[in-house]
């Protein structure tokens, strides 16, 4: 089933998201929200960024990943590096294939990558105030705190470092890291293992709309692919913010959308299958009967008249779905793109 197909009203089925109806201009940013983990996630994005590289020039994609390794990957896919930060690993597939697209493109079309996300744990917010501070003349007066003393002395670096005259870009790096260690101090760390404390923090969201709302604002011309989780996506407001998972919370898409960004909205989910992410293997606890269209009529029974789709894509606008988790099926988007089933994203890293 090559060519996309509507299978039911704002439902299409297909293998080749070129004949899909997903948005390929007019809007700002493409927001992509993944459930993490999927070798599915990989294939897709990379297909849609060489789409909307093809339809409208787009080059620059944002990734929630930590900041201070953004150089790096950059010379990565530029094909000036042969390696990767180890703590890039979880993203060493997407990244390697953006490099491969990149060697095939002209020097106007080739792709530009931007790491948006806080860093954490301690020692990358230290390995990013020690490169700050190497940018800097006379950095080196400052004291840059031993990632056991990030916690406590982190933001006194900080304050020191934006005496000195430092130009807008690093003056934006400084914002990411006093973020950063402020979301360190409020108990989350995430390394390329499982994570500690609570995603949902107000100076982790702000970073990553203030990085990407600095890539857009006074740019016309520029759209941007960003690749994040699926709880960044969403329009409207949760109530699960906070350390203690108990305070209002406005995901990074609502935040770009208040500041006037044009933005499309799109969760990627499996309807069934396994993943890997952060050292860990998992089967999905759910199957596509758990699932269903507003007609009632369940996944596994679509599914199962068109076998060869490799995709099922829904317009939210046309078609009210119930997916088999009922937070992702409350989130404020424009599309869903389900796979019928999912694989586990190649385990790259070499700690566990």
């Amino acid at each position: 089933m090559a060519l996309t197909q509507e299978i039911r009203p704002g439902v299409w089925a297909g293998s080749r998201i070129q004949s899909s109806p997903l948005p390929q201009n007019g809007n700002q940013a493409y927001l992509v929200g993944e459930l993490h983990g999927l070798k599915q996630n990989e294939e897709f994005q990379l297909e849609y960024l060489r789409l909307l590289n093809k339809s409208s020039n787009l080059r620059d994609v944002a990734i929630e990943e930590k900041a201070v390794y953004e150089k790096q990957a950059q010379a990565y896919i530029d094909g000036e590096a042969i390696t990767l930060p180890e703590a890039l690993c979880l993203r060493a597939s997407l990244l390697l294939d953006i490099r491969k697209l990149n060697a095939s493109l002209r020097g106007d079309k080739r792709i530009r990558i931007h790491l948006v996300d806080i860093d954490s744990p301690a020692s990358a917010i230290r390995e990013h105030l020690l490169a700050i501070e190497q940018q800097i003349p006379d950095g080196t007066e400052v004291r840059v705190p031993a990632a056991s003393e990030i916690k406590e002395h982190g933001l006194e670096t900080v304050s020191s470092l934006e005496r000195y005259r430092i130009d807008s870009r690093t003056m934006s790096e400084l914002r990411t890291v006093e973020h950063s260690i402020r979301a360190y101090q409020q108990g989350l760390e995430v390394g390329i293992g499982p994570p500690k404390g609570s995603p949902y923090l107000e100076d982790r969201e702000q970073a990553i709309a203030d990085n990407i709302k600095e890539l857009i604002h006074g740019r016309t011309e520029l759209s941007i692919l960003i690749l994040c989780g699926f709880d960044h996506v969403s329009k409207s407001e949760r109530k699960d913010g906070g350390p203690d998972r108990d305070q209002p919370f406005w995901p990074m898409a609502a935040r770009l959308e208040q500041s006037g960004i044009r933005i499309f909205c799109l969760v990627t989910f499996p309807l069934a299958g396994n993943s890997f992410w952060r050292g860990v293997h998992s089967e999905l606890l759910w199957k596509p009967v758990d699932g269903h269209l507003a007609s009632g009529e369940t996944f596994d029974k679509l599914i199962a008249t068109i076998p060869q789709a490799k995709f099922i894509y829904v317009d939210t606008k046309r078609q009210r779905v119930h997916l088999p988790s009922q937070d992702v099926s409350n989130y404020s988007v424009d599309a869903f793109l389900l796979f019928p089933s999912a694989a586990p994203m190649k385990n790259d890293c070499a700690v566990h």
